[in-house]
């Protein structure tokens, strides 16, 4: 984004610089052809960062002999929402053909533009450039195309946005680099909405600086028009209002301190009204377009019991959950399960909001960078808006105002995070630049923001999950960094930072090679034979396997919801009495059993369903994989069940399901026998733990 006379002036004679700096140096200058280089090369190798190997603990026989696809790093079976969930629709969708409403889930079939942005043949694709490569590379290296097109993008536009805020700092730019995109904020939520919109906002923020400062460029206007065209259909299809109001209201801000930055340069010409009128009108056009192709499909997800009726109040959270990136470092490598949480949920951007706010007089007063003020006091802003609602809540009448009611306190910590460390990378630079503060004003800001540190480490949750020794290091760590900041120590400050941000993220998520952990089963295998043969039939897959099937293109009853669908439920519930259970976004667990059919809520985003044989019969799936010996069913005389595979080592078999009698089973009006029926048979497994998007 720089011209070649900015380049000039910033760039060091290679005779003044030591080797090291050099090549730091030309990595910056040519950051672009090396991500393209790299992104080839990631394609290439059919390299992810999926945790999708942790199928493997549920279906772990594969014909090709393989124990893992992981390269570097482990499995992380925390994410399910990522190798459980979205992976498997993105592949859903490959074996469909992108469809927008995929046939595969169901009876009414389901809307994937709503569910986790998945691939689509449709003009809203446009607003999803991660999933361009499924459309042109198929599944495999489709998601490879993902991951390493959003990392690399996402190091770019945070490098360009933390030039912007440190006046082309190019070392601090490249720190801000790693520092946003590796927070284990986003690498824990990569592929879910936190990744998605964090992206989406850096472009927005990104282009529409560049579209105001470098006016007179019309080449680089029309660029930056269509980045913003691109992310702004992306950013509003995210559909996950817990982080995209706040975000919203960053950009916002952003464009009001960018135009109150450049208020005296801003000169309007002939060219603005048709590239901004335009821009607009496409992304009002294609968001349109989608409102009229899936308007049942949201209107369906609106009115859900679960998320779609939930109402934040704000406020609640305590001044140790602001620390709570102190746990950043450990995080990768242990889990952390108190109080019900884990590793995703406490994950944070590691920041200086609290050091800033205490030096924000002497950068309000500063003399010196008059000019440079407004958008740091413009992050300022922000952060203490979204402080405000976390920590104190705002009264229901202005929160639902502000739209404040759809953000939990729990999902506006990581707007927050993210804010903060857009403030922090400003604050630092301004601070070396243009600040002058006495050593003992430094001294006692110092041992305040200490005195919270360490109070919040020992007191909450975090006192539990480390030990002694580790609150310790973690304590003086965190105390050399601010020392760095306050005292002007850059290097050392960079280079540990540095250390600290990729330590936090690099670990976070496995690098792996393919999707053999699903493609390679020879469960799945045997899946795919038998769709072949008969492509119609309708299946069921009990226990944990329940979108496992739909990624191999198989149509089934059970899977992941963002809406119910209620074509199907009503045939077995026709008034509805159920309909609290599964009106929801859910994980659906199914078993077929000769009891009365029965619905069981396990948890906000997971029920489970015993079907009885004849509301089988009615929903007319054909096939069931089951862990159980479904043929012990065969002496009722009603359903009978065929073994055509298995069991294989994981104790998985596949049964062709018929029926001897067109009349229906009576259905008993005693409680459902959690083993089925009879004592030969293994009890029917609990739900294994969740840790769904929508959570809290």
């Amino acid at each position: 984004m720089e011209t070649r006379a900015e380049k000039r002036t910033r760039e060091v004679p290679y005779e003044k610089t030591n080797p090291f700096e050099w090549i730091i140096d030309q990595i910056i200058r040519f950051r672009y052809i090396i991500g393209i280089l790299f992104l080839i090369l990631i394609v290439v190798l059919n390299l992810n960062g999926s945790s999708i190997g942790s199928w493997d603990k549920i279906v772990s026989e594969r014909s090709d002999d393989k124990k893992s696809d992981v390269i570097f790093g482990e499995n992380r079976a925390v994410r399910s929402d990522e190798w459980m969930v979205q992976t498997p629709f993105y592949f859903s969708q490959a074996e469909s053909d992108y469809p927008v409403v995929n046939k595969q889930y169901g009876k009414e079939g389901q809307n994937m533009i709503l569910a986790y942005n998945s691939p689509v043949k449709d003009i809203t694709v446009i607003g999803k450039p991660f999933n361009w490569g499924f459309l042109f590379l198929g599944k495999e290296r489709g998601l490879s195309f993902y991951w390493g097109f959003k990392i690399i993008g996402m190091l770019l536009l945070s490098f360009e946005l933390v030039m912007i805020l440190t006046k082309r700092n190019k070392y601090l730019s490249l720190l801000g680099a790693f520092w946003i995109t590796f927070s284990p904020s986003i690498q824990w939520w990569f592929m879910q909405h936190v990744g998605d919109l964090i992206f989406f906002t850096l472009a927005i923020m990104v282009a529409s600086y560049y579209f105001i400062a470098k006016h007179d460029n019309k080449i680089l206007r029309l660029l930056m028009m269509s980045l913003i065209v691109i992310n702004g259909i992306g950013f509003v299809l995210v559909l996950y209002p817990a982080h995209q109001v706040p975000l919203a209201y960053l950009i916002l801000f952003w464009l009001f301190g960018t135009l109150i930055h450049f208020r005296k340069k801003i000169v309007l010409d002939i060219w603005d009204l048709p590239i901004i009128i335009g821009g607009l009108g496409l992304i009002v056009f294609i968001l349109l377009h989608f409102y009229n192709t899936s308007k049942d499909a949201i209107d369906a997800t609106m009115n859900t019991i679960y998320p779609g009726h939930r109402e934040a109040e704000g406020g609640g959270r305590p001044l140790s959950d602001y620390f709570l990136f102190l746990t950043n470092w450990k995080i990768p490598f242990e889990d952390f399960d108190f109080y019900g949480t884990n590793n995703g949920e406490v994950a944070s951007y590691f920041n200086l909001f609290p050091l800033t706010v205490l030096l924000s007089p002497f950068v309000f007063f500063s003399k010196r960078g008059k000019e440079e003020k407004y958008l740091g006091v413009i992050l300022g802003l922000f952060c203490c808006f979204v402080f405000g609602w976390t920590y104190f809540g705002y009264s229901h009448g202005i929160a639902k105002t502000l739209m404040l009611t759809y953000v939990t306190s729990t999902r506006g910590l990581v707007t927050l995070g993210f804010g903060s460390v857009l403030l922090s990378l400003w604050m630092i630079n301004f601070l070396w630049e243009y600040v002058k503060v006495s050593w003992w004003i430094k001294l006692i800001i110092f041992g305040l923001v200490m005195i919270q540190a360490s109070h919040s480490v020992i007191s909450s949750v975090m006192g539990l999950y480390f030990n002694n020794f580790e609150i310790f290091m973690t304590l003086v760590v965190f105390a050399l960094l601010l020392f760095c900041v306050l005292f002007k120590l850059k290097k050392v400050f960079i280079l540990g930072m540095t250390v600290i941000v990729l330590v936090s993220g690099i670990f976070v998520n496995p690098v792996v090679r393919g999707t053999g952990a699903i493609d390679k089963k020879t469960l799945a295998e045997e899946i795919v034979k038998i769709k072949k043969k008969d492509p119609d039939a309708l299946w069921l897959s009990e226990g944990d396997l329940y979108n496992f099937t739909p990624a191999l293109g198989v149509k089934t009853i059970n899977s992941v919801r963002f809406y119910p669908d209620m074509k199907l439920w009503h045939e077995i519930d026709p008034k509805g009495k159920n309909e609290k259970i599964y009106n929801r976004y859910a994980h659906t667990r199914a078993f077929a059993v000769s009891e009365a059919t029965r619905f069981h809520l396990d948890r906000p985003d997971n029920f489970t369903v015993y079907l009885n044989f004849t509301d089988c019969k009615k929903l007319g799936f054909k096939y069931v994989i089951s862990k159980r010996p479904m043929e012990d069913y065969n002496s009722l005389n009603y359903a009978q069940f065929e073994r055509i595979y298995g069991p294989d080592k994981d104790k998985w078999s596949i049964y062709k399901l018929s029926f001897t009698s067109d009349e229906e089973q009576v259905q008993p009006e005693d409680e459902i026998d959690p083993v089925g029926g009879t004592e030969n048979y293994q009890e029917i497994p609990q739900p294994a733990p969740s840790y769904g998007e929508y959570i809290n």
